[in-house]
C-alpha cells in the first residue's frame, strides 16, 4: 500500500495554519482548559482515501486509486474527554481489476471502471487531555454502500405526469451495488482554538467486511474536520 509522499506536507501546513489562525495568547491559551463537556457539534469533513488492493473469491481483483470523501458530522461531548458523533460521507474512486469468466477455463480480462460509494458511522471518541489542544483516539461501526456502477441489466424506462413540470421520462439502469459492514480505528489531535470553534486532524484504518473477498480488505485513511461547539 502506498501512502502518498504529500500527506506530511498537508498535515504541516494544516499546524502552521493553526497557529496563524491564533494570536500568541491564544495559541497559549491552547493548553487551558477547554470548554467541551455537554456541547454539541457540527463538522464538516474531507478524507484521503489511500490507494489499496483488494482480492476476491475465484481470483478476482480490485485495485483501488487513492480519492477524496467529503462530508459531515453531528455529535455531543459527554465530557471533557468522552464523545460520541455520527457521521455521513459520500465520494467516488477509480478502479482497475481482474475479471475470471466462468468459461470452463478461467479467462482474465482487464476491467476498468469508477464506483460510488457513501458511508454512516456511529463513532466513540476519547480526548487524552481535558484541554483545548489534545490528542485522541476513536473507533466507529457503521456502513458503506458501494455502487460500482456496472450494468446488471438493460437500461429501464419510466414516465410520468408531474404536476409541475408535465410528462417526463427518465431513464435508469440498474448496478451492482451493495451495502457492506464496516469499522474504522483512528488517532489524531484537536484544537480548541475558542469555545465555539475547532479543527481535527487524524489518521487511522477503515475495515469493509466483503462477503466474497479474500480477508476484510482495509483502507488507510487521512481526515480533517472544522467544526462548531453550541450549547
Amino acid at each position: 500500500m502506498k501512502i502518498n509522499t504529500c500527506l506530511p506536507g498537508l498535515f504541516t501546513l494544516i499546524g502552521a495554519l493553526c497557529l496563524v489562525i491564533a494570536s500568541p495568547s491564544q495559541a497559549k491559551g491552547l493548553m487551558s482548559l477547554s470548554d467541551r463537556e455537554y456541547t454539541w457539534e457540527l463538522s464538516l469533513q474531507t478524507k484521503y482515501a489511500d490507494s489499496t488492493s483488494i482480492d476476491f473469491d475465484g481470483g478476482a481483483s480490485a485495485d483501488l486509486n487513492s480519492s477524496w470523501d467529503w462530508g459531515f458530522g453531528f455529535g455531543y461531548n459527554f465530557t471533557e474527554n468522552w464523545a460520541f458523533n455520527f457521521d455521513i460521507n459520500w465520494g467516488s474512486t477509480n478502479y482497475e481489476g481482474i475479471r475470471v469468466l466462468d468459461d470452463g477455463q478461467n479467462t482474465k480480462e482487464s476491467i476498468s471502471g469508477t464506483l460510488s460509494s457513501s458511508s454512516s458511522d456511529f463513532r466513540a471518541v476519547y480526548h487524552f487531555m481535558d484541554k483545548r489542544f489534545t490528542p485522541f483516539v476513536g473507533a466507529s461501526l457503521g456502513w458503506i454502500y458501494i455502487d460500482t456502477n456496472i450494468p446488471t441489466g438493460p437500461p429501464q424506462t419510466s414516465c410520468w405526469y408531474d404536476p409541475w413540470m408535465g410528462y417526463i421520462c427518465s431513464t435508469y439502469q440498474p448496478t451492482k451495488a451493495g451495502t457492506e459492514f464496516s469499522y474504522t480505528a483512528n488517532v489524531g489531535v484537536r484544537f480548541d482554538l475558542t469555545d465555539a470553534f475547532f479543527l481535527r486532524a487524524s489518521a487511522g484504518k477503515r475495515w469493509i467486511d466483503f462477503d466474497n473477498a479474500s480477508g476484510t480488505p482495509d483502507i488507510t485513511m487521512y481526515r480533517f474536520d472544522m467544526g462548531f461547539m453550541f450549547r
